[in-house]
């Protein structure tokens, strides 16, 4: 799924795997992402089954981008890296280079990982995350930084839930959003209003992605209908938390009633008239807790 339908000039473009970036630091997005309650799935399920989720988190993890020019060109790629069930997203920024924004690239990312997100939780894998914005080395087949501390201590720390978090200073108006500090305050203004529609502020202040209502919206090169996106996450949730129960583990029951709970929130803020067709044909579109 993508966000628009491909234009004239626009190329599809597939993140590359770690590059060599120097030994220096490098500023850069960077996303820590993990399946939720992996150690619990390789103590129930087969290996061939741990690897099917293994691999739809790699395949939505690395889903083409549509690139213009300069965004196109490899160097401005972002880059993935896979192990276990955790995987790394880093989109190098070059703020000295005047022919690239860094609001292109963090908008850029939060529509992918909404999409990945979602998409995931479609086919059943629910995962957490943290982006953030900073210093890393990518040096030969190895990454470090501040920048990949914090999106771990994020994703390990604050995000708690399946969600995925954005460190607080990227969705901020003052002097502390690296991103505003490198673009004017009108550039700012006119993309940040779509990014804060992707956006959701929790009831603990986090910020973090709001993947569903865009998940609808999303155009299909596939015959796929808008509201079958809302069945699918309303039918894997449904399965989890029927495995969960049986499990009996209640930290992890605990995790997916809360993404049961955002399902049916924005089920009835969002698609109020699609909800009242579904109960109409006795077909609910919400998720019992119980």
């Amino acid at each position: 799924m993508v966000l628009n339908p491909p234009l004239n000039g626009v190329k599809e473009k597939k993140p590359t795997s770690l590059r060599d970036l120097g030994t220096s630091y490098r500023q850069a997005f960077v996303t820590f992402i993990d399946v939720l309650g992996f150690r619990q799935i390789v103590s129930d399920k087969k290996p061939e089954e741990i690897n099917i989720i293994l691999d739809k988190m790699g395949f939505f993890s690395n889903q083409p981008q549509l690139r213009h020019d300069p965004y196109d060109q490899t160097k401005h790629l972002p880059m993935v890296l896979q192990f276990s069930d955790s995987i790394i997203r880093v989109q190098p920024v070059d703020e000295n280079d005047q022919n690239i924004s860094i609001l292109d690239f963090f908008h850029e990312e939060i529509t992918t990982l909404l999409l990945a997100q979602g998409n995931l939780v479609c086919n059943g894998v629910l995962v957490r995350g943290g982006l953030t914005y900073g210093k890393v080395c990518v040096y030969k087949d190895r990454i470090f930084g501040p920048a990949f501390n914090n999106a771990y201590f994020i994703e390990s720390s604050l995000a708690r839930y399946p969600r995925i978090v954005i460190e607080e200073c990227l969705c901020s108006y003052g002097n502390s959003n690296p991103v505003l500090k490198n673009v004017s305050y009108h550039d700012w203004c006119s993309v940040s209003s779509q990014i804060y529609d992707y956006l959701e502020r929790a009831d603990d202040g986090q910020w973090a992605i709001n993947y569903l209502p865009h998940l609808y919206e999303a155009h299909r090169t596939s015959n796929i209908k808008n509201s079958e996106v809302l069945t699918a996450h309303r039918d894997q949730l449904t399965k989890l938390l029927r495995a969960a129960k049986v499990n009996g583990r209640p930290e992890v029951l605990a995790k997916i009633r809360w993404v049961v709970s955002y399902h049916n929130r924005i089920i009835k803020n969002n698609f109020r008239r699609l909800l009242e067709e579904y109960e109409h044909m006795d077909n609910s579109l919400l998720v019992s807790l119980d």
